[in-house]
């Protein structure tokens, strides 16, 4: 079994969680950011697809990734400012799997809270005010959001990427 993990990364929180996924695989492997992978992926079994979440999907660069696999048993994870369990989260996931060519096996999904850009927190302009206002719920959201990814995030998505390894192999 060879895989290969996958991240875009605005913020550094993908690329970290791509790296405790990397980490946590027992078989052969390889790590690049999306867009430098090799242009023959046939010798993966397996591809790890990390983004960050970006209009209520992957940003582009994973997007351009998941819309060319083909063939592949493919494995997503994500990160975002909004919960893991939540709806939102659950949409990052789902908008990135439709991506995926028919011909492709998607193993499961993983998200991740993580810290957002400064441009969410800080002086906003009227039109981010009027598409996302500032409640007490989404700064207290978003001020939770700067403590992740963590140690234990770290050690959920290794867990989450050896459950797709086992997927991967029936």
């Amino acid at each position: 079994m060879k895989a290969l993990v996958l991240w875009s990364s605005r913020t550094g929180n993908t690329k970290a969680v791509g790296e405790a996924i990397y980490e946590a695989l027992p078989c052969e492997k390889e790590i690049f950011e999306s867009g430098r992978q090799p242009n023959d992926l046939s010798c993966y079994d397996l591809i790890y697809v990390g983004f960050w979440g970006y209009r209520q999907g992957a940003d582009m660069p994973s997007r351009n990734v998941l819309s060319s696999l083909h063939g592949k048993k493919v494995a997503i994870y994500g990160t975002a400012g909004t919960y893991p369990d939540s709806p939102a989260a659950m949409s990052y996931l789902k908008s990135s799997s439709e991506l995926l060519a028919k011909d492709n096996i998607f193993l499961g999904g993983f998200m991740s809270q993580g810290r957002v850009h400064s441009f969410h927190i800080g002086k906003r302009n009227e039109h981010a005010e009027k598409v996302h206002p500032m409640t007490p719920e989404r700064l207290a959201r978003l001020q939770e959001a700067e403590k992740h990814p963590n140690e234990t995030d770290f050690k959920n998505a290794a867990a989450w990427a050896l459950k797709m390894l086992e997927k991967a192999s029936l």
